[in-house]
C-alpha cells in the first residue's frame, strides 16, 4: 500500500481521487466481509482456510469479545487479526448501524493515514527536493515519537479509569505521599462516593506539553518552512482548484472563530440552564485562554504564511487558530458528552471530536493559508488546553448533566447557527481564499 502510494505521489495523480476511492475502497471491504460473516456464519468454521486453521477464529472472536465494537476501529490500523475481524462481527451479529458507522469513522482516519504518508514521499521525490543532511534522523524519530504517542492513548484509554489496575496502583502511589494525597483529593471528581482522580487528563497534558515544547523548539530552530511544510504546500499546488476550494473552504468554517464563539454561546446558555455554572465558567475560560494564546505565539515567532493568497490574511502563521479553535471545541464537547456516557462507549466520541479537529487542520493546509507545521502545532495547543481543562474543572464536576426531551432546542439552536452562518459567509469565505492564479488552472 505505501510503495503504491509512493508512485500515485511520483505520478501525479490527483490527491482527492486517491483519497476518495482509497476511502470507498475500506469501506466496501469491511462491509463485503462483515457480509458474509453475517451470512454464512454457520458454514464459515468448515470452509477453508478456517477448517485448517481453526485458531484464527478464535483470536478473531476473543479480540472481538475484549474490545466489542471498537475492535473494528482498532483492527483497521492494527492487530494481526485485522482481515478477519468484519467478519467476526458478522458471524456474532454486531448491528449493522453500529458496524457501519465505525466502519465508516475508521475508514476515513484509515485513508488518511495510509495514503498520505507514502503521497507526499512520493510528491516530494518527483519534486527532486535537496534532503538535507539530519533529514532520515529527524524523520525516523518523528516516527517513532508518533507511534509511541498513539500506543500510549490507546494504553491510557484501556487502563487510566478506576476498575483497572493501573489506574489503583497510582492512587496508591499518590495517597502514600502526603502531599500527592492532598493533591489526588483536591482534583477528584465528586460525583460518585468513590471520588474519580482526572488521570487520563493529567497525563495528556503532560505528554501535549513534552511534544508541543518539543515542536516549536524544532519549528523555531530549524530553517523555515520545513521539508513537510513545502511537500504538502507543492500537493495543495496540485489538488486546488475552483471545485476543490469548495469543499475545503466548507471544512474549513467548521473551525472559524465566529461560528465558534456563536456555538460556544449556545452551549453556555444551555449548561447555565442546566445549572451547570462551572462549565459554562469553563467555557468561557477556555476560549479567552485560546484567544490570547494563539495570537501570542503568532507574535512571538512570527512566522509568514504560503503566499497564495490574492489578499493575504494579516496575521502570521505559527499556530494555526483554526486548527487549535477547532481542537479546543469540538475536543472540549466530546469530553462533556462522554462523560456522561458508558466507559467503553466513549471512544466513537472521541474518535469524532478528533476526526474533526484534524479534518479542520488539514484543510488550512491545501487552501494554502497554513504550513503543515502551524496544524500540528495548533492541534497540540488545543489537546493541552483541552486536558489542562478537564483537569481544573475536575473538582468542581459534581453532578451529571441530566437530559430530558426540552434539551431539543439545543441542536436546532446549533444547526440554525451553522445554516445561517454558512448561507451568510459562505461567498465570502471563497473570495477570501482565492488564490492568485485559480483561473489559469
Amino acid at each position: 500500500m505505501f510503495a503504491l502510494m509512493v508512485m500515485a505521489g511520483n505520478q501525479e495523480f490527483p490527491l482527492m481521487s486517491v483519497l476518495v476511492w482509497s476511502f470507498i475502497g475500506a469501506v466496501l471491504g469491511d462491509a463485503i466481509s462483515f457480509y458474509f460473516g453475517r451470512v454464512f456464519k454457520n458454514k464459515i468454521p468448515n470452509t477453508w482456510p478456517f477448517s485448517k486453521k481453526p485458531e484464527w477464529l478464535e483470536q478473531s472472536k476473543a479480540f472481538f469479545n475484549k474490545h466489542g465494537g471498537k475492535s473494528i476501529f482498532i483492527g483497521r490500523f492494527v492487530g494481526p487479526v485485522r482481515p478477519l475481524i468484519p467478519m467476526v462481527a458478522g458471524m456474532l451479529s454486531m448491528p449493522s448501524g453500529r458496524f457501519l458507522a465505525v466502519n465508516v469513522i475508521s475508514a476515513i482516519g484509515w485513508a488518511i493515514c495510509y495514503v498520505l504518508p507514502g503521497y507526499i514521499i512520493g510528491s516530494a521525490m518527483r519534486l527532486d527536493i535537496d534532503l538535507p543532511e539530519n533529514f532520515r534522523t529527524v524523520f525516523f524519530t518523528t516516527v517513532i515519537l508518533v507511534i509511541c504517542f498513539i500506543a500510549l492513548t490507546i494504553w491510557a484509554y484501556q487502563n487510566l479509569h478506576p476498575e483497572r489496575s493501573a489506574y489503583q496502583h497510582m492512587q496508591y502511589v499518590f495517597k502514600s505521599n502526603r502531599t500527592l494525597a492532598t493533591v489526588w483529593h483536591r482534583l477528584s471528581a465528586p460525583r460518585t462516593d468513590e471520588p474519580t482522580f482526572p488521570l487520563t487528563s493529567l497525563l495528556t497534558f503532560v505528554v501535549c506539553t513534552l511534544f508541543f515544547l518539543s515542536w516549536i523548539f524544532w519549528v523555531d530552530y530549524a530553517p523555515h518552512p520545513l521539508l513537510t511544510d513545502n511537500a504538502l504546500l507543492e500537493l495543495s499546488k496540485q489538488v486546488y482548484n475552483e471545485s476543490s476550494q469548495k469543499v475545503f473552504v466548507a471544512i474549513t468554517m467548521l473551525g472559524d472563530p465566529n461560528l465558534l464563539y456563536f456555538c460556544a454561546g449556545w452551549f453556555a446558555i444551555y449548561l447555565t440552564v442546566k445549572r451547570q455554572y462551572s462549565a459554562m465558567i469553563l467555557i468561557g475560560c477556555v476560549t479567552a485562554v485560546s484567544y490570547f494564546s494563539v495570537h501570542f505565539l503568532k507574535e512571538a515567532f512570527g512566522h509568514p504564511r504560503p503566499e497564495l493568497l490574492i489578499e493575504p490574511l494579516n496575521s502570521f502563521a505559527f499556530p494555526s487558530g483554526h486548527t487549535t479553535g477547532a481542537t479546543v471545541y469540538f475536543g472540549l464537547i466530546a469530553a462533556f458528552i462522554a462523560q456522561e456516557t458508558e466507559q467503553h462507549k466513549r471512544w466513537p466520541i472521541y474518535a469524532i471530536g478528533l476526526t474533526l479537529a484534524i479534518v479542520v487542520g488539514f484543510s488550512r493546509i491545501f487552501l494554502g493559508v497554513h504550513w503543515f507545521s502551524d496544524v500540528l502545532g495548533g492541534l497540540l495547543l488545543g489537546f493541552m488546553i483541552v486536558a489542562l481543562a478537564r483537569v481544573i474543572y475536575s473538582p468542581f464536576n459534581q453532578h451529571s448533566i441530566k437530559h430530558n426531551k426540552t434539551d431539543i432546542w439545543l441542536p436546532i439552536a446549533l444547526v440554525t447557527t451553522y445554516l445561517g452562518y454558512y448561507g451568510y459567509e459562505y461567498t465570502n469565505q471563497l473570495t477570501k481564499y482565492a488564490w492568485l492564479d485559480i483561473f489559469s488552472r
